[in-house]
């Protein structure tokens, strides 16, 4: 079925539309999948010039319905997990964050003040030396997510940073650390501050610097000695940008503690955020890079996305183009 484009509203193009099977979507590269948002949200599958009118002028978005996890409040509007799956294949696992979020962040004292040490001993936490984190919220999914075989992610914990963190010339940019985890909350909220680098706990930093097979790890990721109380170790990438002489903008972290890889991260600077809501930047996806072995079979991103969504006033942090891999 062709719609034309003709048709004044996006009602129109709804009451037009036809839901076609999957099996018929198979035998076309016509047809897409888009949640028609209306008086509720419905997945539909429909011309690619269908979906186009639907998103511009109306709150649908691409793929099928989301499921929504935990929200939380970030700035002046709110933070959302979410996750997209057709059948037990997902799509997408991902945040949103409302325009109004952008507004009203804090900035003073850097943090949140719930990760703090004292470690030079006197009786008090400098907020600015002794404190890290940011400014954190962690989102459970929503629970067909969570109850979903062979899908390894477990929560979200997004974290504000609005004075950027080490190393110094290269991530200290306001920026968000959007952390996808694969392990229990149990096992990331026991790593303890401490006296040991980044504010850690020095048995613990022990734990973060034994790091999975090579294997597990992409080629080019290096350990930066970055081991954070209730997060883990992060390990990156020396040939991405911001290390040879461009500005970072937005980079993927690999996030690993005690020989597992624990958690997967894109990193986005607030600038590179603020564009998209302004058009200065586009929506895009982006490649990352994949370790040769999994350590447990299940469906495993192989890019970030970035977008903004004029009609519905947000912009979201994806992983996305999932592939079946199997433990070995």
């Amino acid at each position: 079925m062709k719609i034309p484009l003709a048709m004044a509203s996006a009602g129109a193009l709804l009451l037009a539309a036809t839901t076609v099977s999957t099996t018929q979507a198979a035998a076309t590269d016509e047809l897409e999948w888009v949640c028609a948002v209306t008086a509720r949200e419905q997945s539909l599958l429909l011309p690619g010039e269908a979906v186009d009118r639907l998103v511009a002028e109306t709150p649908s978005y691409r793929g099928p319905c989301a499921e929504y996890g935990e929200s939380a409040p970030l700035g002046d509007g709110r933070i959302t997990a979410y996750t997209q799956f057709l059948d037990s294949r997902p799509v997408s696992i991902g945040v949103r964050m409302s325009d109004a979020s952008f507004s009203g962040l804090p900035h003073d004292p850097p943090t949140d003040g719930t990760l703090c040490f004292d470690k030079d001993g006197d009786g008090s936490t400098d907020p600015v030396h002794e404190c890290s984190g940011g400014y954190g919220q962690k989102l459970e999914l929503g629970e067909r997510a969570r109850q979903q075989l062979d899908f390894p992610f477990t929560y979200v914990l997004n974290n504000w940073n609005p004075h950027g963190h080490i190393p110094l010339g290269v991530y200290d940019k306001p920026h968000y650390d959007v952390h996808f985890y694969l392990n229990d909350n149990a096992e990331r909220l026991a790593i303890r501050t401490g006296p040991c680098p980044q504010l850690v706990h020095c048995d613990d930093y022990e734990l973060g610097k034994r790091l999975p097979d090579s294997r597990y790890v992409p080629a080019d990721f290096t350990d930066a000695d970055a081991i954070e109380p209730a997060m883990g170790n992060h390990l990156i990438d020396r040939t991405a940008p911001e290390f040879n002489g461009q500005p970072f903008r937005h980079t993927w972290i690999h996030g690993v503690w005690n020989r597992e890889v624990t958690y997967f991260e894109p990193m986005i600077t607030s600038e590179w955020l603020d564009g998209l809501r302004t058009g200065a930047v586009e929506d895009g996806c982006y490649d990352r890079k994949l370790p040769a072995a999994w350590q447990e079979t299940g469906w495993y991103p192989t890019t970030y996305c970035t977008r903004h969504s004029e009609t519905r006033h947000e912009v979201s942090v994806s992983l996305e183009d999932f592939v079946h891999r199997t433990a070995s």
